[in-house]
């Protein structure tokens, strides 16, 4: 595969437009069944998704005492295989610097992006354990913000709002610039919001994944469509998975027409939440038949907001101490 970066010296090579296109249509194509990006997710079988989203209250602040030493020694405890990291979502404030988002929205740098880069800090200590890291984004500027609605030209208003290709092109300006910046210290990346009745199609999908594989031609992406497991895009290379109710989910085979199979359900009693809703064995289970047909499953846990409680960003003993029973029970660890 040809990175995105190579096409300009193949241009000025005078190799011939057909081939240049070609190469371009390589780098933003997902990952066919015979050739597969996604070879990595379904051998690692399953990992943790954590929604860390500062509030209006704390802003960018709460970044700053996120402690990601503890986090990767209970995520390599656990057997975790790769890790996934909001961003940001609803209310306009983000885990990491990015200029281009504070240029279109005017906002100062540390106003509503966090000074500290979060991701670039977990990669540091997440890949020496083995563990990857992945980012979660919506697929288009926060609800929760109506200045950044209007600055990327949306309806200032509660909820997502109908997105078109302009708006989409500027919000691919934010997604690059952190994909460029990470490279391959993120192997993939799960988009939310990739509504039909939002707007969201294959040409958004498009744009987004052609800005995440600038950065790194090897990056998974993934756009969810809702509650469900269908293959949504021909851009992704494996399904969002989104499921509230996952037991009665097992894929026949790896690909839905050649995407991935994967799911994304939460351990607690709903997203973000810090306990335990069904017994690790029943979630052992469940997660063996899955990897058996090639499958993948994340499990989302809630992190720790209270510094007087345990470590900024660290997973609640009770759910720490059942991902490490679903990992043994699934035999995907030792």
């Amino acid at each position: 595969m040809i990175p995105l970066r190579s096409l300009a010296l193949l241009a000025r090579r005078s190799i011939s437009p057909s081939i240049a296109c070609l190469a371009l249509v390589l780098a933003i194509s997902p990952a066919s069944a015979q050739d597969s990006r996604a070879d990595w997710l379904r051998d690692a079988g399953h990992g943790v998704f954590m929604h860390f989203l500062p509030s209006v209250a704390d802003g960018p602040k709460a970044v700053d005492a996120f402690d990601v030493e503890a986090l990767a020694r209970q995520l390599e405890r656990a057997g975790a295989r790769y890790f996934v990291l909001t961003l940001g979502q609803n209310s306009g404030f983000f885990n990491a610097p990015n200029a281009a988002y504070d240029r279109r929205t005017g906002y100062s740098p540390g106003e509503r992006c966090a000074a500290r880069d979060l991701p670039l800090e977990l990669s540091r200590v997440l890949a020496p354990r083995g563990i990857r890291l992945m980012l979660y984004l919506p697929c288009q500027a926060p609800n929760g913000d109506r200045r950044a609605q209007a600055a990327f030209g949306l309806k200032a208003a509660a909820g997502d709002q109908h997105i078109d290709e302009a708006a989409a092109r500027e919000w691919a300006k934010v997604i690059g610039e952190w994909a460029d910046r990470y490279g391959d210290r993120v192997s993939g990346w799960w988009f939310d919001g990739g509504y039909e009745w939002v707007g969201f199609n294959e040409s958004i999908a498009s744009l987004y994944a052609q800005a995440v594989r600038h950065g790194n031609p090897r990056a998974l992406v993934t756009f969810n469509p809702g509650v469900k497991l269908i293959r949504w895009t021909r851009a992704e290379d494996y399904t969002a998975g989104e499921l509230n109710e996952p037991f009665d989910q097992r894929p026949s085979s790896r690909f839905v027409d050649g995407s991935q199979w994967h799911a994304l359900t939460f351990l607690g009693k709903t997203w973000g939440a810090r306990d335990c809703r069904f017994p690790s064995d029943r979630w052992a289970e469940w997660v063996r038949a899955v990897n058996a047909k090639g499958g993948a499953v994340t499990l989302d846990v809630g992190p720790n907001y209270d510094p007087g409680v345990g470590p900024v960003g660290a997973i609640s003993d009770a759910q720490w101490k059942q991902l490490e029973a679903i990992a043994k029970g699934a035999g995907s660890r030792p």
